[in-house]
C-alpha cells in the first residue's frame, strides 16, 4: 500500500466510532514496562503515578478535551504518558497519528530504545506492528504502520516532518527544548498543530520540563484557551482547568 492509500485508509477509520476505554484503563490492563527503557518493568499500574491518571483520562476518546499540556518535572512520567497514548491509539482507536520531538536525533533515540520496547513487551502491540526484520513491514525508526493508521515519528527541527501528512493525533514532547523557528517556516508547534485541523476529532498533548521564566512554550499553552479549542492544562500535582 503506497503512502496516499495509507492515509485515506487511516483517515476513513478516524470516522468510526471510538471504543469506551479510557488510556489509563488500557495501560493498566495491557501496558508492559520492559527493563530495556524502565527502572521496574513489569506491569504498568497507573496507582504508581496517580497524577498522571487525570491527564490520560484527557487523552481518551470520552473527553471531549482536544489539547492536553502537561508541565512538569524532569523524570515523572510526562514521555511514559504520552506512550501509553501511542499504544493504545494502536490497539483500540487507531488513525494517523505525529510524534515530535526536540530534533531528529532524539526522535531516533526515542524510537530505538523507549517505542521498540513499548512495542516488543505488549503482546497486544506486537501483533500490529510488524518485526522491523520482516519484509515490507512498514516499521522503520521514522514509521511504524499498524491496521488502520500509521504513526510518524519527526524531529522540531524538520520542516519536512512537521508538514509531512494530515493527523489526528499528535503528540509533542519536551517542546520548551524546540528550536523558535524551523528552517524559516516559523514554530514549529505551530506547523505540527496545523496538521490536524482536518480531523474534528483530534487529540494534541503537548508535554515538557519548563526551561526560562517567560520563554516557556509549555506555560504559554497552558494559559486559557482563546481559541474554539477545548484545552486541558495540567501540572505536577495535576490541575486541570477547562
Amino acid at each position: 500500500m503506497d503512502g496516499s492509500s495509507l492515509a485515506r485508509a487511516a483517515w476513513k477509520r478516524a470516522l468510526a466510532p471510538d471504543p469506551p476505554l479510557s488510556v489509563a484503563s488500557w495501560a493498566d490492563r495491557h501496558r508492559i514496562l520492559s527493563s530495556v527503557a524502565s527502572a521496574e518493568p513489569g506491569r504498568w499500574s497507573t496507582a504508581r503515578t496517580p497524577y498522571l491518571r487525570e491527564v490520560m483520562e484527557a487523552l481518551s476518546p470520552s473527553s471531549p478535551i482536544e489539547r492536553v499540556v502537561l508541565m512538569a518535572g524532569a523524570q515523572v512520567g510526562k514521555t511514559e504518558c504520552g506512550l501509553n497514548w501511542v499504544g493504545f491509539v494502536i490497539h483500540h482507536a487507531p488513525g494517523p497519528m505525529l510524534l515530535v520531538e526536540p530534533s531528529l536525533e532524539t526522535t531516533k533515540r526515542v524510537s530505538r530504545q523507549r517505542l521498540d520496547a513499548l512495542i516488543e513487551a505488549t503482546p497486544e502491540l506486537a501483533e500490529r506492528v510488524k518485526d522491523p526484520r520482516s519484509r515490507d513491514s512498514g516499521n522503520t525508526l521514522l514509521m511504524k504502520e499498524f491496521p488502520g493508521g500509521v504513526l510518524i515519528l519527526t524531529g522540531a527541527n524538520s520542516a519536512v516532518g512537521l508538514r509531512s501528512m494530515p493527523v489526528r493525533y499528535l503528540f509533542l514532547d519536551e517542546v520548551d527544548a524546540y528550536p523558535g523557528d524551523v528552517q524559516g517556516e516559523g514554530d514549529p508547534v505551530e506547523l505540527a498543530m496545523q496538521r490536524t485541523v482536518t480531523f474534528r476529532r483530534r487529540k494534541i498533548y503537548l508535554c515538557s520540563t519548563p526551561t526560562l521564566k517567560g520563554l516557556s512554550r509549555t506555560k504559554t499553552f497552558s494559559l486559557p484557551a482563546t481559541s474554539p479549542m477545548t484545552s486541558a492544562a495540567c501540572s505536577s500535582p495535576v490541575r486541570v482547568s477547562r
